[in-house]
């Protein structure tokens, strides 16, 4: 009984091979090709469920490929369909592209299909992308107006866009002020290390000013929030811009690059009254004060120029 049993696993094992001969690894770009439509099955089986009918041109993507079924998405249906009628390519541009969603908690924006080409930046978790099309078995996306390849691990497609509401790239990259969930790479030098450092703090926008506060749950005040985010990656800064911009090296403010300190002091006799976080374009994000919560401002401001006494490094340059 159990050799047979055995056996049975086996079998059924050999069978979803079989069927699903590769995985979430890489996507295809697939069209319906029978004048009669093609079904989008709950299951692969044509005794499963009809989700929909979808006609002839029909573009889909393919997110596991196998000799008699395929499964794919459309639009923010997911179901399965005979591999028979449907033509598939590892490389294609969508004549209508797709929307989809970053899956990991960082995920690197890259120059090209694979690991190694250079990274254009890096997007957080839920941040959204124009799906254009498949590269390489890779998604060909366009995030803050900026065109790239992301693995088809970290990014699930959520709906299509219609043909005359879908972006086209700019011609020069926006800055990355336009955006709250995305971090261009820089080439003054700033490190995963920093880049993901920026990400952890950007969560936290919207989070209430409470002085002396050090943590999300009873929330920040300006040192409280540096000491809580540095914290996280293994710095101790006690609370206390003052405080904190005695154990910084201070830097003038034409050296500051995403990850440094940015301190302030309004006319008090300490060195600092106030600190935050760049995070590049001349932007910084800080507990901002009582009654106005977490958010990013610029350094451009009257308040913050006036202010401004120096920027403060912690963290390696690379």
């Amino acid at each position: 009984m159990k050799r047979s049993l055995k056996i049975l696993i086996c079998a059924a094992s050999l069978l979803v091979l079989a069927i699903f001969a590769c995985s979430a690894d890489a996507v295809e770009a697939g069209t319906v090709n029978t004048s009669n439509g093609l079904r989008l099955r709950s299951a692969a089986s044509t005794s499963s469920d009809t989700i929909s009918v979808l006609p002839n041109g029909s573009e889909v993507i393919i997110t596991e490929f196998g000799t008699e079924w395929c499964k794919v998405s459309c639009g923010s249906k997911e179901g399965y369909m005979s591999t028979a009628y449907l033509t598939h390519s590892d490389t294609a541009a969508f004549e209508t592209p797709y929307t989809g969603k970053v899956t990991a908690s960082v995920v690197n924006l890259r120059a090209e299909a694979n690991t190694t080409s250079t990274v254009l930046g890096q997007l957080i978790e839920n941040s959204e992308v124009v799906i254009l099309g498949v590269s390489g078995g890779w998604y060909h996306v366009l995030a803050n107006d900026i065109e790239g390849f992301i693995h088809p691990e970290y990014v699930v497609p959520t709906a299509v866009l219609s043909a005359d509401t879908a972006p086209a790239p700019a011609a020069e990259p926006a800055a990355a002020a336009e955006s709250t969930d995305f971090v261009p790479a820089s080439a003054d030098g700033v490190s995963d290390l920093r880049t993901k450092l920026i990400n952890f703090a950007k969560q936290y926008i919207g989070t209430r000013y409470t002085y002396g506060g050090r943590s999300p749950s009873t929330g920040f005040d300006c040192s409280g929030f540096v000491y809580y985010v540095f914290k996280n990656f293994g710095y101790t800064l006690n609370p206390g811009a003052s405080t904190q911009m005695d154990k910084v090296t201070v830097i003038k403010r034409a050296e500051l690059i995403p990850g440094d300190l940015v301190f302030f002091n309004n006319g008090t006799a300490r060195r600092a009254s106030h600190v935050g976080i760049y995070i590049g374009n001349n932007q910084f994000i800080h507990a901002v004060s009582p009654g106005n919560p977490l958010a990013i401002s610029s350094l451009d401001g009257g308040y913050y120029t006036r202010y401004f006494v120096g920027g403060g490094r912690v963290l390696p340059t690379a």
